[in-house]
């Protein structure tokens, strides 16, 4: 791992980290959502999120990114309140079950990942003009992990449930 320095960054170009591990695990426990969720609907990783919220071998993040925070101060309760209820175009969500599909992933799988039923994606792929804005974030951060898992050689991609 390369030095600050090396990066060309310095330790006060960081933030705190608490008060945004604070919001994320508020965010999750006011509407009942994981941190991958919260991580999308942000536009954060969700490794950087899990990280955040959980530590790593028992340690809290200390500090973040000052993009990180503010992508974090940028999501307000409102909005993560009109994920599920928020109508959008379903063109993007289709695509990226068709992602999963064509990466092995099965319906029931896609569906236990995304908490939806397997109609529900059946009628998203074939009717649906519309879904929730919470549905395209999840599977949009299904069909990332499972890149970043077919990039690392996971053999579990297309059978895994999300925990």
């Amino acid at each position: 791992m390369r030095s600050l320095a090396a990066r060309g960054e310095s330790r006060v170009d960081w933030v705190d980290a608490a008060p945004f591990r604070a919001q994320v695990r508020h965010l999750m426990a006011a509407f009942s959502l994981p941190v991958e969720d919260v991580a999308a609907a942000a536009g954060v990783p969700a490794r950087l999120a899990a990280h955040l919220v959980y530590g790593r071998n028992g340690r809290p993040a200390r500090r973040i990114s000052p993009d990180t925070a503010r992508r974090l101060l940028r999501l307000s309760d409102d909005q993560v309140r009109f994920l599920r209820r928020l109508r959008v175009p379903s063109d993007p969500a289709r695509l990226q079950l068709e992602r999963l599909r064509r990466a092995g992933w099965d319906d029931l799988s896609i569906a236990a990942r995304v908490g939806v039923s397997a109609p529900d994606l059946e009628r998203l792929a074939a009717t649906a003009t519309t879904c929730s804005q919470l549905l395209t974030i999840r599977l949009t951060a299904a069909a990332v992990a499972d890149e970043q898992a077919s990039r690392a050689g996971r053999p579990d991609r297309g059978s895994a449930v999300a925990a």
